[in-house]
């Protein structure tokens, strides 16, 4: 449960006729959140736009047995959505208004982010001020908790419009076990609190509680040497015939440069990557430099080879990196970075340990291609955990067939090259599963993935690129599920194991298509 230090939830009560607002980045906090909230307020009404199993899917059985134990103890009328998620905040609405709520209670509303529109329209807009007034009317205290990674999409909104609630608040997980909690504006009846941020710990209890300290072992006011214009850096972030100015401080290697840094305080620092394979040492590395040495030291890391992956940058920018200089770039270039960022202070919250900074090193599995329907949902749900936290981007795309092709016929058209890449077949579409890919990088994976152009083998194709609209897309896979002849099994194939099953991987084989 959420602990009374939590200042989620202040003492103060809060005000009648009134929307408060608090978006989460993942579900698992809504959890202990609500079971607070039904407790400590009195909660009559608890809505959740979601269905029961796509709101808990995902989650620890034993969260989800505490949550609904506290649900059906201390709330009256519980509503969740009965078949599949509403598609619009409008939808939503009218739901709510049809219900009996009785006045002068509070009400909880749990809204995914797959329902928000990618730009807000006016329709959305609506929504909060219709809810606003629907408070007023009922004379309701509104908790409404939305959740997801477009939360984004509301904070602009939000932010600057406090005439639609009354409260406005951010929970974003650092790491597995560590979240900040800002506060934009927040109406009691003892008065309004606005812009202040907190960091809370996950605790043995699973409840958040308030750090007393924060990164104390970050000595940034302790040091005031003025090296602004220092440059440390590794040989081997530099080529064989560049020449370098006298200034600069070289060391043979990265461990070298590491082992020689002392009493830094505003230096710069710029270490070499050639291999993929160096990176989750490099950002650990990293890590226990910027802890050591603060904020206003700045790091940079030189790509040496064409190697690193969306998602290592990802996780050496976790790690505490200024600036990542890709491969091909010049070396006057990357000083003109430097000149750059002289001045600036990284703000970007460090993971609180260093066994939390590798969750968000993913270690790519071997398993690729064709995988039947129960292991790819499966094998998708375990990556969306980690993607949640790791905060990487990635994609589940739906390829609708076109008619009178047998979907066997598409195994000879797929070339998956990539480790951790999957696909599946259902009777009307084909289902891939990309990890560690941007949105403006699917058509370049698709065009290496397929031998003929999409548009000329699909009928359509869609994106679902949330964690809440990939949860809502599953269950219609294993609807149009579809076998696969035992000829295209080959038997050297390593199997796919998961806790909730074991499939064997079938590989794409190309046969001639069947029209």
């Amino acid at each position: 449960m959420i602990t009374n230090n939590y200042p989620l939830e202040n003492k103060d009560k809060k005000l009648k006729s009134s929307v408060y607002t608090t978006t989460f980045s993942t579900r698992a906090p809504i959890l202990n959140h609500v079971s607070t909230l039904i407790k400590k307020e009195n909660t009559h009404t608890f809505i959740c736009a979601s269905s029961l199993n796509s709101f808990t899917s995902s989650l620890k059985e034993s969260d989800v047995f505490t949550f609904k134990h506290n649900l059906n103890t201390d709330c009256t009328n519980i509503f969740f959505n009965k078949n599949k998620d509403s598609n619009s905040l409008n939808h939503v609405y009218n739901d709510i208004k049809e219900l009996h709520i009785k006045k002068n209670t509070s009400v909880i509303i749990i809204i995914p982010d797959s329902i928000l529109a990618t730009n807000l329209k006016h329709k959305d807009v609506v929504f909060f001020e219709q809810l606003k007034q629907f408070a007023i009317d009922k004379k309701l205290t509104i908790n409404l908790l939305i959740y997801g990674r477009d939360i984004h999409l509301i904070k602009k909104l939000l932010s600057q419009r406090p005439d639609l609630c009354v409260g406005y608040s951010t929970l974003q997980n650092i790491d597995k076990n560590t979240y900040l909690y800002h506060v934009y504006y927040w109406g009691l009846d003892s008065g309004m609190k606005s812009e202040s941020e907190t960091y809370l710990t996950l605790s043995d209890k699973n409840s958040l509680v308030v750090q007393s300290k924060i990164n104390t072992d970050q000595p940034t006011t302790l040091l005031n040497i003025d090296d602004e214009s220092a440059i440390y850096i590794s040989k081997t972030a530099i080529e064989n015939n560049q020449k370098i100015a006298d200034t600069m401080i070289c060391s043979p290697t990265n461990e070298e440069l590491d082992r020689h840094l002392s009493g830094v305080s505003r230096a710069t620092i710029v270490f070499s990557c050639s291999k993929q394979d160096e990176v989750r040492q490099l950002g650990v590395r990293i890590y226990l430099l910027r802890k050591r040495f603060g904020q206003n030291i700045k790091i940079i890391v030189r790509e040496m080879h064409s190697c690193l992956r969306y998602s290592d940058e990802m996780y050496l920018l976790q790690s505490g990196i200024n600036l990542i200089v890709h491969f091909g770039t010049r070396f006057s270039s990357m000083l003109s970075s430097i000149e750059i960022l002289r001045g600036q202070v990284l703000t970007r919250p460090l993971p609180s340990t260093t066994e939390e900074l590798l969750n968000f090193s993913f270690q790519t599995t071997e398993i690729k291609g064709y995988i039947n329907n129960d292991a790819f949902i499966s094998y998708t749900r375990e990556l969306l955990k980690h993607f949640d936290v790791a905060q990487t981007e990635f994609a589940l795309i739906k390829l609708e067939i076109l008619p009178n092709i047998n979907p066997h016929s598409y195994l000879s058209m797929c070339n998956i090259q990539r480790e951790g890449d999957v696909m599946t077949l259902c009777h009307d579409a084909i289902y891939l599963f990309l990890q560690g890919v941007r949105m403006s990088d699917l058509p370049i994976a698709l065009h290496n993935i397929f031998t003929l152009p999409i548009r000329d083998i699909f009928s359509s194709q869609t994106s679902f690129t949330t964690s809440g609209r990939v949860e809502h897309e599953l269950p219609n896979i294993l609807e149009h599920s579809v076998s696969i002849d035992e000829e295209l099994t080959p038997t050297d194939s390593p199997p796919y194991t998961s806790s909730a099953s074991s499939a064997q991987l079938i590989l794409a084989q190309h046969k001639p298509l069947e029209f």
